[in-house]
């Protein structure tokens, strides 16, 4: 492939109505990122880009691999990754200081788990649900859990404690939100942010001026 075609990475989901709005406000020339659009694949009017709509913890695996240059994702996803990958080539240029999001470590409301020393008292084998395995299993080895397991289990993790589940890590907007899931919160991790970021490899070998040029504005916004 042309070594001038600069690869663009966008999410899809909660992210997408956001960026789009930011990315209209720089005059970005893209066309066809919108919530009702019906193709993945995007058009960047007069550069050298070719653009794809994928899901946020792809973005982060396909621009760390280099198969995309530069891309758009979420603190969450980009965490989940590096945990597991401390030598990744994927960087972080900047954060989008917008999310009302973060990552939570939560039991079930119904449940007699109220702080981590809790779990610490357990006789059981501690069972943690989450979309972000690496993330769960770094929390418990932090937290010095002798005896866990990690399911991974995608969307919905709010329905496993405290029957099916003793700890969920999920996402969720605040503790009012983490109440309407029937969960109680145990730990905020981090914020949720919209990050733009960049192959390494790409970023020091590769011009990406034609589309920095515009994206580096969004810091300014």
């Amino acid at each position: 492939m042309d070594n001038q075609i600069i690869s663009l990475s966008l999410p899809k989901g909660d992210a997408l109505p956001f960026l789009s709005e930011q990315l209209d406000h720089i005059n970005f020339p893209l066309k066809g990122y919108q919530s009702d659009n019906r193709t993945y694949r995007p058009m960047v009017e007069h550069l050298p880009v070719r653009a794809k709509i994928m899901a946020e913890k792809d973005v982060a695996l396909q621009v760390a691999a280099g198969n995309y240059d530069i891309g758009f994702c979420g603190q969450d996803w980009i965490q989940e990754h590096i945990v597991r990958f401390s030598a990744s080539r994927l960087q972080i240029l900047y954060t989008m200081k917008h999310s009302s999001q973060a990552l939570y470590v939560c039991s079930g409301n119904r449940g007699n788990i109220r702080t981590i020393d809790d779990l610490h008292s357990l006789s059981d084998v501690i069972e943690i649900v989450s979309e972000y395995p690496n993330l769960a299993e770094n929390f418990a080895i932090q937290n010095r859990l002798k005896r866990f397991k990690i399911f991974s289990a995608w969307g919905s993790v709010e329905a496993y404690p405290p029957e099916h589940a003793h700890v969920v890590i999920l996402k969720a907007k605040d503790d009012n939100d983490l109440h309407q899931k029937e969960l109680f919160m145990l730990e905020k991790l981090f914020n949720s942010d919209l990050c733009l970021v960049v192959n390494q490899n790409a970023y020091k070998e590769k011009d990406l001026t034609p589309v920095l040029k515009y994206l580096l504005t969004l810091e300014a916004n």
